[in-house]
């Protein structure tokens, strides 16, 4: 079915799955990625997410973005990966939805879209 994707995702919704990163590796276990956008021909932009627990060093890097308002979809504290952003076709994809499929605050996403889009 073509589209099905656009459907069921929505931008601010979070997924966990198992992909590729965009530098090729794949990850041993299912990862949090936040959808950015949905397209209709079934394709959608993730990007990577990522608790901040032991990692809070990570948020000086102009490539991160903490998500202040990560409640929903993530239960812990989460930072983004700009420089993560990939275009995946839902088909070639197995995913489950956190959080029921409850969106990310919209002021948040609004952050984040900016600062990937314009």
């Amino acid at each position: 079915m073509n589209g099905w994707c656009i459907s069921i995702l929505q931008a601010g919704q979070a997924i966990l799955i198992q992909i590729r990163f965009k530098d090729g590796d794949t990850p041993q276990y299912k990862r949090p990625y936040l959808v950015t956008k949905v397209y209709p021909n079934n394709q959608v932009d993730l990007l990577v997410a990522s608790s901040i627990e032991g990692k809070e060093h990570k948020l000086s890097y102009k490539t991160n973005h903490e998500i202040v308002n990560y409640n929903p979809p993530f239960k812990k504290p989460t930072f983004v990966k700009l420089d993560s952003l990939q275009r995946v076709n839902c088909s070639s994809i197995i995913f489950h939805e956190l959080s029921g499929g409850s969106c990310l605050a919209g002021t948040e996403l609004d952050k984040i879209l900016q600062k990937l889009y314009n």
